[in-house]
């Protein structure tokens, strides 16, 4: 027997109060990377973005850190009222200090809650909000819930538009605050699902480690063509149960899918071509000024949904997630 897809049926009894991207002053050019070889001209126009943030010494922590500060002053909650902390990291060489989830709670000023950390790759966020969510269920007494995460590709072994036009990767901080009962947007269902088959070829190699001399670049480096399939079957499996949870037989509702901050090919062919055909045209290619910010991805989607308008009362999003590994995840929200 097949496995279930794990699955969160919140139905609004988590709300997201705040959300929050905070990104550093530095920046990497694409046409810096033309003029050095490392991307083509055609590469450059296919990626998502121009331009990614760098962050120039301050650790993912540090940058998680300030993106929490902010969700928290949004939401006029002060820090010592978070009863969970959840922090997902991605950085090219060991953190310091040895737990930066702890170090996160004392520098934000959660004084008394619990920290988590969460080490998933580019999935690493949306597994924070999904155990964040399921404690907020199960556990009365956690009633405010801080997911944060924190890229820094500063140290990467090799220039950080090679591993694209896929992926370029972006350094930032990234935080969600979950409350019970304040906030524009209400969780109605978040599913995972995962394929562990790939995880013997996506990636083919250690992503902060020097590339192998073997391993070409572009969608070579990630075996594309022959993992789509899979990947898109993992996808179909997550919105499928997601969109069951969050009881939308009707599938208009959804007035946008916000997807990771990848290339638009790689999102039509593993997540447009998953998607019931009614939302195939509200799709919302997001980062093209951060470029793919490692676990923070959905979190910063977070934050664009939350701060525009596209959502009228009663109005619902999805929200996809994917990491190697292979994991993907699907989040419903409903606009309050």
């Amino acid at each position: 027997m097949a496995a279930r897809e794990p699955a969160v049926k919140v139905a609004g009894r988590v709300s997201i109060a705040a959300a929050a991207t905070w990104l550093p002053p530095g920046r990497s050019h694409a046409h810096d990377a033309v003029r050095a070889g490392v991307l083509t001209d055609l590469d450059s126009r296919e990626s998502i973005c121009r331009e990614v943030p760098v962050a120039d010494g301050l650790a993912a922590w540090e940058m998680a850190s300030r993106a929490s500060a902010a969700a928290l002053s949004d939401a006029r909650v002060p820090a010592s009222e978070v009863d969970l902390l959840g922090y997902a990291g991605m950085s090219a060489t060991e953190e310091e200090p040895a737990s930066p989830a702890h170090r996160l709670a004392r520098v934000v000023g959660v004084e008394q809650g619990v920290a988590v950390g969460v080490t998933q790759m580019s999935s690493g966020g949306d597994a924070g909000l999904h155990a964040a969510i399921a404690t907020m269920l199960v556990e009365p007494d956690t009633r405010n819930a801080l997911v944060c995460t924190g890229m820094n590709t500063d140290e990467l072994p090799y220039d950080r538009w090679r591993t694209g036009p896929e992926v370029v990767l972006g350094d930032g901080g990234t935080a969600v605050l979950l409350c019970r009962d304040r906030g524009p947007l209400r969780v109605r269902s978040l599913s995972r699902s995962g394929c562990a088959e790939l995880e013997a070829t996506f990636p083919r190699f250690h992503p902060f480690r020097p590339i192998p001399a073997a391993s070409g670049s572009g969608t070579g480096l990630f075996d594309l063509v022959k993992n789509a399939g899979l990947m898109r079957a993992t996808v179909v499996r997550a919105v499928t149960r997601a969109l069951a949870d969050a009881d939308l037989a009707e599938v208009d509702r959804i007035k946008a899918v916000y997807v990771p901050r990848i290339r638009p090919r790689t999102t039509a062919q593993v997540i447009r071509a998953a998607l019931p055909e009614v939302v195939h045209d509200r799709l919302v290619l997001t980062g093209q000024g951060t470029g793919h910010l490692g676990p923070g991805d959905t979190l910063a989607n977070l934050t664009e949904l939350v701060a525009d308008d596209r959502l009228a009362e009663g109005d619902t999003a999805l929200l996809i997630g994917l990491g190697a590994g292979f994991t993907a995840s699907a989040l419903v929200v409903e606009r309050g």
